[in-house]
């Protein structure tokens, strides 16, 4: 009988060639990741908010010598534009007509205008300022009628430069009526000036300083008259400020009668 190292080694190659062989696991195939869209899905276009209409966008707009009517009971005629500024008269009744003068100008978030008494009702007054309101709830309404013998050649308004024209410039005395005020209530400038239709170099013929509050003036006939104008021209404005101004006849002054 074996014994020792001799008879361990006889045993282990018999059982190595008694025992079945290991089998081979063959590898499965690798999937292929499916592939994805490169591309990202295009988000939706995000709607732009659309701007909120300012005050000035929604004031009634009048030209000068448009007879408009009070749409409420109790309008107050003021001395100046503004909610502050004196009552010079009575309230106006529904309906009661005014006759545009001048305007609009933006204060206190209201457009104002420059208006004269047009109705044979009371109360009367010769000039003053009124709240036209905003859309829809406007406090002045438009009638559709112009006063055939207003005096009133152009009307303008605006906030920043403007140019109108041409207009005629005829025979007669002419003069300009204004108003401005600082939209920022620092101090802002005011100019006009006049273009001859044909060509040549602007000619100056207001030029202020606005300070704080509203300004207004005239530039009286004997100064329009000293500019030279005649026939059609370009009127432009320059500024910074919020105004409105109109271009008006002068009637003749009536000859005296004979004593």
């Amino acid at each position: 009988m074996l014994r020792g190292p001799l008879a361990l080694l006889l045993g282990m190659t018999l059982a190595a060639c008694t025992l079945p062989p290991l089998e081979t696991r063959t590898p499965l195939p690798s999937a292929s990741p499916t592939a994805r869209p490169t591309t990202s899905p295009t988000p939706a276009p995000i709607p732009s908010p659309s701007p909120e209409p300012t005050p000035a966008a929604s004031i009634p707009d009048f030209v000068a010598g448009e007879i408009v009517a009070a749409a409420i009971d109790g309008l107050r005629v003021r001395s100046l534009p503004g909610v502050e500024r004196p009552i010079i008269t009575g309230l106006l009744p529904l309906g009661f007509e005014v006759r545009v003068v001048l305007g609009p100008i933006l204060v206190d978030e209201l457009g104002w205008y420059l208006v004269a008494d047009a109705d044979e009702r009371e109360p009367n007054f010769d000039e003053g300022w009124v709240a036209a309101g905003t859309e829809p709830d406007a406090l002045l309404t438009a009638t559709g009628r112009l006063d055939e013998e207003s005096p009133y050649l152009v009307s303008m308004d605006g906030t920043g430069d403007a140019e109108q024209g041409p207009i005629e410039i005829g025979d007669g005395e002419h003069a300009i009526r204004w108003v401005a005020t600082d939209p920022e209530r620092t101090r802002c400038t005011f100019a006009v000036s006049f273009t001859p239709a044909g060509g040549g170099e602007p000619i100056p013929a207001i030029r202020a300083t606005i300070g704080t509050g509203v300004d207004r003036g005239t530039l009286q006939p004997q100064s329009f008259a000293a500019l030279g104008l005649a026939g059609p021209v370009f009127i432009g404005v320059m500024s910074d400020c919020g105004w409105a101004l109109v271009i008006l006849r002068v009637p003749p002054e009536p000859s005296p009668s004979p004593g």
